[in-house]
């Protein structure tokens, strides 16, 4: 057995994390308080044990999703994409 990690980012599974820069990342409640006037993305992270023999380019989206299912742990990540257009009053 060996331990991988998934990434889910809106419609697509992949075993590396999407491209979103360090900067953009949001590691604090008050950073993602403040995510109503920020855009912000949601990656999460499935920590998953597989045979080793597993070839993640072999396997289907529908048996990545039952995997990720199935994970002994999940971590959501929170990225800031832009900010919105708001006039302070």
């Amino acid at each position: 057995m060996k331990t991988i990690h998934l990434f889910q980012f809106k419609n697509s599974i992949t075993h590396k994390i999407p491209f979103f820069s360090e900067e953009s990342k949001i590691n604090t409640l008050n950073d993602l308080m403040g995510s109503d006037l920020i855009n912000t993305e949601k990656v999460t992270e499935f920590i998953i044990d597989i045979p080793d023999d597993f070839i993640f380019e072999d396997t289907g989206k529908d048996d990545l999703l039952r995997l990720c299912e199935k994970a002994k742990e999940t971590i959501d990540h929170y990225f800031t994409t832009s900010l919105n257009d708001y006039d302070v009053l």
